[in-house]
């Protein structure tokens, strides 16, 4: 039984490495964009000029989408903003045409600002969805 386990193991380890070479998979390519809220919403409304670039992401091998807020403290309801935030810009992908295997989401309130947090205007741009496309060129 430890054999036929370690068998597998290796069998696994060796083919997941092959399937991970950059030969094999190509070059990554990766878009960043950045889609504002207005204060305390969680409705996506990309602007118009991101929009052509979201019709992009069902070519992409992986998604990455971060909900933020531009509070200064963490808080339970300012995590939950953050939360409703990603998983709003994930539905919107994923009426696109997206997998949704395709898209991990994470948030975070109160944390990784773009813009400085005290004036408006900075705020405003802290409260965001990140969305990373990747896509891999192949060779």
């Amino acid at each position: 039984m430890k054999n036929t386990i370690l068998a597998l193991c290796l069998l696994f380890s060796s083919s997941y490495s092959f399937a991970f070479e950059e030969s094999y998979i190509g070059t990554p390519i990766s878009t960043k964009l950045y889609i504002n809220f207005k204060d305390g919403s969680s409705t996506f409304e990309p602007q118009a000029d991101v929009i052509s670039m979201l019709d992009e992401s069902r070519n992409a091998t992986i998604i990455y989408i971060g909900g933020r807020t531009s509070t200064s403290k963490p808080s339970p309801s300012d995590e939950a903003l953050a939360f409703k935030r990603a998983a709003a810009a994930r539905a919107y992908l994923i009426n696109l045409g997206v997998s949704p295997l395709k898209i991990m989401i994470n948030y975070v309130s109160s944390a990784d600002f773009i813009a400085a947090n005290n004036t408006a205007e900075g705020r405003l741009k802290n409260q965001r969805v990140d969305i990373e496309m990747v896509f891999f060129q192949n060779l």
